[in-house]
């Protein structure tokens, strides 16, 4: 796989650098192929769309280079479908934890009563003694 970068351009107000390559393949590369050709931080690169043309085994990709996970996260936006898995993901294991916090209490509640009684029964023999 042969790789030729066509143009890198800094974008400081997005806290970036935008490339433009030209790869030449016999196959369409895969993002993970673009990104260790490129020889950039892959938690940082974002590839925006690998263009193709029909029977030429060269590929234009458009990619960014974050310079940081927070500029990332800021400024990359999120699809909506991706945002309502989220979310779901979010609320599914806040319900788990509730459940297992309620769990909890209601174990340590029944424990505390189970010992009460107890303690009740054990002094209803020392009465009776």
């Amino acid at each position: 796989m042969e790789s030729k970068i066509i143009s890198q351009n800094s974008n400081p107000f997005l806290e970036r650098e935008e490339f433009m390559l030209k790869i030449v393949n016999r196959a369409s590369p895969t993002k993970y192929e673009v990104i260790a050709e490129l020889g950039k931080n892959a938690e940082l690169t974002v590839i925006r769309k690998i263009h193709t043309n029909f029977g030429k085994q060269s590929f234009i990709v458009d990619l960014v280079v974050y310079n940081s996970l927070e500029a990332k996260s800021k400024y990359m936006a999120i699809p909506k479908k991706v945002r309502i898995k989220m979310e779901k993901d979010r609320l599914e294991r806040e319900a788990e934890e509730k459940k297992k916090k309620e769990a909890e209490e209601k174990a340590a509640t029944e424990a505390a009563a189970a010992a009460k009684e107890e303690k009740v029964k054990e002094n209803i023999e020392e009465a009776t003694e």
